[in-house]
């Protein structure tokens, strides 16, 4: 059975060489990320586009691998930046993103952060009407560049589709309006002298691994859309958003993981699958129908499968996704898909910092620097890892998995993992598909711990630093540095 690692664990053996020198430089706990792979992966998504519906093009999600390194790869694939922050806004132009090919995201856009889109030309996501009021004093002075803007929309029945807490097109969720008030924003809009509306977004969420969410989502656009066309207005864009999702597991070893997990929640006489017997993402799970709703960790149109199944669809009433973005005058499509690219090239590379027993179960400790794997205080995710040196002699085992912060949530992992043998202490530990979220999103330097740094590997198998390793004065600053109040006025 072919492993969602196959290809990783291919370019961790045949680049063993340089990641031993940068090792032996840099030390342990890093971050690689495979540039090989992220180009085909990238390839993957426009070829889809392509092939299909060529008029569009693909936003790499910056907040996914914030770095100046990724954001340059994404130039160097094509591809457009979907950006959440003035700071990220400002990478992608000085990383060479045409401006026309920025989507700036965000529910709480600063007015520098607008204000610096407007200068620039790119799309704005508005999302509040605070954000359409600052927009419009922007623009008042009429030598200024027009806005162009989408509306995003929440609201739609979307809700289910992956852990509440990273759902963002239903209902509850901080992010755009409510559908219910299409008609009288897009009446705001018909005529006005400075903002001209090209289309409606929304971002679905995150891991969403079927595929009728993205059907109800994008009906919902197009129906939008014409909506939008009947007002006098000429939308030219829909931007469908990401949360593509990635086989972290395969279909095997998810469906032996919700097996094993549901049985144990029934009170069947099987060992625990989660930390402490939660239930992640069953609902009921005493019930005989108990069914999965969340997020989940296999797919059976993963990455850009997920966007050719998309563009193939048709809906219930007979027409193709095909034939109405053509009745609507061919708009043009973007897609945000920021996991789907990237988290299949990266892995964390870390060593064995020690194991114990935790009520019969076995928790293995690892030297992660910072709590890098911080989802997990949110909705657990699950990695495929393992024991380096992997060798044919392996005898497999299961474990927790736990980094070294002084707190109880700081579990690398909740659900137990497939180890290819018990490790000893000292030895490098693989953890796969890390490329997204995982060195950045709630990293913090918790009980000082460093952030680790993070190595981009090209196909010729040279290396280029994408973030330093941290080093103890960064984050606690040099000794005697420090000024007391009255000197700063005069420093």
């Amino acid at each position: 059975m072919e492993k969602t690692t196959d290809k990783l664990e291919s370019l961790l053996q045949q680049n063993s060489g340089v990641i031993d020198r940068l090792i032996d430089r840099y030390a342990l706990p890093l971050h690689l990320v495979f540039l090989e792979q992220f180009t085909l992966n990238a390839e993957s998504f426009q070829d889809v586009l392509q092939s299909t519906y060529p008029r569009g093009f693909i936003a790499f999600a910056v907040k996914s691998n914030p770095c100046r390194g990724a954001v340059r790869a994404a130039r160097g694939c094509g591809l457009g930046a979907d950006v959440a922050s003035e700071n990220e806004l400002r990478l992608a132009l000085e990383e060479g993103i045409p401006a026309d090919n920025i989507i700036c995201n965000g529910n709480a856009k600063t007015p520098s952060y607008l204000d610096r889109a407007l200068a620039a030309g790119c799309f704005i996501a508005v999302d509040n009407h605070d954000e359409i009021t600052t927009i419009e004093r922007l623009t008042a002075d009429r030598a200024r560049r027009q806005a162009s803007i989408f509306l995003r929309f929440r609201g739609m029945p979307l809700a289910g589709l992956t852990s509440d807490d990273q759902s963002t097109a239903a209902d509850w969720t901080k992010f755009g309006f409510h559908v219910d008030e299409a008609a009288e924003l897009f009446a705001r809009f018909a005529n006005h002298p400075t903002i001209r509306f090209r289309g409606v977004s929304a971002h679905i969420g995150t891991q969403i691994t079927e595929p009728h969410g993205y059907e109800r989502l994008l009906d919902h656009l197009l129906c939008l859309t014409e909506a939008a066309q009947a007002h006098g207005l000429a939308p030219d864009v829909i931007d469908i958003g990401g949360g593509f999702p990635v086989s972290f597991l395969t279909e095997q070893d998810w469906r032996s993981f919700q097996q094993q997990l549901l049985t144990r929640l029934q009170g069947g006489d099987v060992p625990s699958v989660t930390w402490n017997d939660l239930p992640l993402g069953y609902v009921g799970s005493t019930s005989p129908g108990a069914k999965w709703v969340g997020k989940a960790y296999w797919s059976a149109v993963p990455q850009a499968q997920m966007l050719s199944h998309l563009l193939n669809h048709t809906f219930p009433d007979g027409r193709s996704c095909l034939d109405r973005l053509k009745a609507l005058g061919s708009p043009m499509l973007i897609a945000e898909p920021g996991r789907a690219l990237i988290a299949t090239t990266g892995i964390t590379l870390t060593q064995v910092a020690g194991a114990k027993t935790v009520l019969g179960q076995t928790v293995v400790s690892l030297e992660m620097g910072i709590n890098n794997h911080g989802t997990n205080l949110i909705s657990p995710d699950m990695f495929p890892v393992a024991v380096l040196p992997q060798r044919p002699t392996d005898d497999p085992a299961e474990a927790f998995l736990a980094g070294r912060l002084c707190f109880s949530g700081d579990m690398v992992s909740k659900t137990k993992v497939k180890l290819n043998r018990f490790p000893k202490r000292g030895e490098r530990f693989a953890i796969f598909h890390t490329g997204a979220y995982g060195a950045d999103h709630f990293a913090s330097n918790s009980c000082g711990f460093l952030r680790p740094g993070k190595i981009a590997i090209r196909s010729d198998g040279t290396a280029e630093l994408w973030r330093k390793p941290e080093a103890f004065t960064d984050i606690f600053g040099d000794s005697g540095c420090s000024l007391a109040i009255d000197e700063l006025a005069t420093s």
